[in-house]
């Protein structure tokens, strides 16, 4: 699934060395607008061609299979940016709360928990034991709160995903350096 958040990676990665700084609304309507055309061309010219091999010719086929692959596209869609919105609520639910409220003045309730949904606790520095944190957490409360919280919370994860991207970034340059430095220690003992 992280692979799939990353589909449009290089052309983000393109249009940042450029310079230009594109809103992330316009990103979200981009990525929608060139995953469903996609998917309806292609699944229109498969249709299309199917049909032209038949006797019923190629006009009527390339037209349902457009409207499906328009369709396929738009639920596609809509899952891809449902689980990266809940995914984000549950790692860095402080940064998904933070861009609800000052993008969209949506509080959330303060019995919501905004801790990450897995604790970390050390038993004896080598044993780590993953406790469930307390309350609801943020992406229950999203979950819960029907299609409008669900479209905002969204919203929120498309306008901090920079900053989550390079919160990531740091973790794997992290976990990059204690790899090292386990590696170094290892060869000189």
């Amino acid at each position: 699934m992280a692979d799939a958040h990353r589909s449009f990676d290089g052309l983000t990665s393109l249009i940042t060395f450029t310079g230009f700084a594109i809103p992330a609304r316009a990103r979200f309507v981009a990525q929608f607008l060139g995953s469903t055309v996609y998917t309806s061309i292609t699944f229109g010219l498969v249709a299309g061609q199917a049909g032209a091999m038949l006797s019923c010719g190629p006009l009527i086929p390339f037209m349902a299979g457009s409207w499906f692959g328009y369709t396929y596209g738009c639920v596609g869609f809509w899952k891809l940016t449902k689980s990266k919105a809940l995914s984000y609520a549950r790692n860095y639910p402080k940064v998904v709360a933070h861009s609800l409220q000052t993008n969209f003045d949506m509080e959330v309730p303060k019995h919501v928990a905004m801790e990450s949904s897995i604790k970390e606790e050390e038993d004896d520095k080598q044993l780590k034991a993953k406790v469930p944190a307390p309350g609801q957490s943020l992406e229950q409360w999203i979950s819960k709160g029907g299609i409008k919280r669900l479209s905002y919370a969204i919203l929120a994860a498309q306008g901090c995903e920079e900053e989550i991207v390079e919160m990531q970034k740091k973790q794997k340059q992290k976990l990059v350096d204690e790899y090292f430095d386990e590696d170094r220690s290892a060869t000189v003992i």
